[in-house]
Formats: C-alpha cells, sequence, structure tokens
C-alpha cells in the first residue's frame, strides 16, 4: 500500500509541473501571440520538461528552497500540498519556452 501512495505523491507532483507548463504555454501563445513548435501543446510539453529540469537543477543543494521556502512550498496547516518546487517549476517553464521561441525566430502567431 505504501508504493501507492508514494505513486500518487509522485502523479501529484508531475501534475503541478504540468499546470506550471500550461502556465507559460498560455502566456507565449495567447497572451504574447507567438508562433511556437508544435501549437499550444507543444509549447506546454516544452514547458514542463523546463519546469522538471529547472527543479532538479535548483535543488541539487538544497540552497534555494532554504532562500524561499515560504513562496515555494504550499503548505496547509504543516501538511505539504505539494513537494514540487513551484517557483524553479515555473522559471523553467518560462526559460524553456522563451528559448524555444528565439529558435522560432520570434514570430508572431497569424490571426485567423
Amino acid at each position: 500500500m505504501e508504493w501507492f501512495i508514494d505513486f500518487l505523491l509522485i502523479v501529484r507532483d508531475l501534475f503541478v509541473y504540468g499546470l506550471c507548463g500550461l502556465a507559460a504555454a498560455y502566456y507565449y501563445y495567447f497572451r504574447l501571440n507567438r508562433d511556437l513548435l508544435g501549437g499550444f501543446w507543444g509549447a506546454t510539453l516544452i514547458g514542463t520538461i523546463g519546469a522538471v529540469l529547472v527543479v532538479v537543477i535548483a535543488n541539487i543543494k538544497n540552497w534555494f528552497p532554504q532562500v524561499v521556502n515560504f513562496l515555494m512550498i504550499p503548505k496547509w496547516e504543516n501538511i505539504p500540498l505539494a513537494r514540487v518546487n513551484i517557483i524553479a517549476a515555473l522559471i523553467g517553464s518560462f526559460l524553456f519556452l522563451y528559448v524555444l521561441n528565439r529558435i522560432n525566430h520570434d514570430k508572431e502567431r497569424r490571426r485567423n
């Protein structure tokens, strides 16, 4: 039964990463109106990958979580809601979509 709880925690973390990637993709695709590789869903995938990679890099020596712990680990009465570093995930999502946008020569999307 413990393995099932661990599995659910991993699924929850992946869901939070996906939400961060989705937020970054929404901003670049709909707000900035940029043409991204794979459209909105491709940008969501790239943003999610960026979120995961930057969280892994940020947690190498645990220096980043100690600096802004109150912003990173959402808690409800000392019960963590997610084990995901939300700030690092958002930074990773936006960073990867920014690089993807630059690779695509900062093109604007055509209006239909």
